[in-house]
């Protein structure tokens, strides 16, 4: 795993949460920070926690005070939005199920990436990052082909046939991401290279589906 990804102080975040029992049983961690864990390719700054459990956010809040210093911004059933040792933290119930098996690190689940990619493309479908669409460029030159990555995203979601139309559409549209900031990468990628990239993937994928 790419450590280097995280900052020091994320760094012992991490330790603290996979040493104590404070998440909820078969709590993962996705998203950016799983993702940078497993490809070394950008600097990630947040935790995005998932659990198919429902839990007591209260009890979550005053368990993670208990190992650390935690300030919370959001308790409210099944969700908890926050700030755990200086880094961003957040922990929701996703229902979704996981595709493929997870991986560890420091005693704390990770998302496999192809699980990535089918969120990436729900929150690119919604209102895609920068750091999404750096995301999915990087799953796409690593591990799986676009065609697998909306395999997934049914598997998942089992949403492909109404959602296809979105998907394909959001791929080339960048006005949000225009307003976010480029993650500090530690791969060299230049935004302009991965703007033409989903721009080429997205007629490619309308001259197919749509």
């Amino acid at each position: 795993m790419f450590t280097d990804t995280l900052p020091k102080e994320a760094q012992h975040a991490l330790v603290l949460l996979g040493q104590n029992t404070c998440l909820p049983p078969d709590t993962y961690l996705a998203r950016g920070s799983a993702l940078a864990l497993h490809f070394g390719h950008r600097i990630s700054v947040d935790f995005d926690f998932f659990t198919p459990k429902s839990f007591n956010s209260e009890k979550i809040a005053l368990d993670l005070a208990k190992i650390g210093k935690f300030e919370a911004d959001t308790i409210i059933k099944d969700t908890l939005l926050g700030s755990f040792e200086k880094t961003r933290f957040s922990l929701f119930r996703y229902v979704y199920p996981l595709l493929f098996p997870t991986n560890h690190f420091s005693d704390i689940l990770l998302a496999d990436p192809r699980d990535i990619a089918a969120m990436k493309l729900a929150a690119i479908m919604d209102r895609g990052t920068k750091k999404d669409f750096v995301d999915l460029y990087f799953i796409l030159k690593q591990v799986a082909s676009m065609e697998d990555c909306l395999k997934f995203y049914d598997k998942k979601y089992q949403a492909l046939s109404n959602n296809i139309y979105s998907i394909i559409t959001s791929l080339s549209y960048f006005t949000d991401a225009h307003i976010t900031e480029m993650p500090k990468m530690l791969k060299l990628t230049n935004w302009s290279d991965v703007e033409k990239f989903f721009t080429d993937l997205s007629i490619k994928l309308a001259k197919k589906y749509l």
